[in-house]
């Protein structure tokens, strides 16, 4: 993905996504939104939780945001699906911690460095896909170190 164009796009729908899902009704540093509302429908806030989560990740993805964002990303919306297996507690715990407006927040400071980075002229290859760079084994310290 070269172009700033489709990179600001999903940008601002990862933004959107983040504040739909934990940011509609703000009070304070607290935030429900969605998310928060259809948690309280048994298996409906489950589906909207993982369908937005998965929009998530795959946005990023798209983007090139870097795997270990996009792991701890996949981590923190997973432990927000977890504890919303608690009984009464953890709706109201899930309805606290904003996971899906943090895991948004984190992948699009990642878009903001790729978009930093085209703005500077820089080239696209300071910003990899994670897909694109060459695994572990692979690079020219490692064949060193096994040779």
């Amino acid at each position: 993905m070269n172009n700033d164009v489709d990179l600001a796009d999903i940008r601002r729908r990862v933004e959107l996504i983040g504040r739909l899902s934990d940011g509609l009704v703000t009070i304070g540093p607290f935030g429900i939104g969605l998310d928060g509302v259809l948690n309280w429908i048994p298996g409906l806030g489950e589906i909207y939780s993982a369908g937005a989560a998965a929009y998530l990740l795959a946005q990023g993805y798209r983007a090139g945001v870097p795997a270990p964002t996009l792991l701890l990303a996949a981590a923190l919306m997973g432990g927000r699906t977890v504890i919303t297996a608690i009984p009464l507690a953890g709706p109201v715990v899930a309805d606290i911690f904003t996971m899906h407006k943090w895991s948004a927040r984190l992948i699009v400071a990642a878009i903001d460095k790729r978009l930093a980075a085209q703005a500077e002229g820089r080239p696209a290859a300071a910003s990899p896909s994670p897909m694109a760079r060459a695994p572990l084994w692979r690079t020219r310290r490692n064949r060193a170190a096994i040779a």
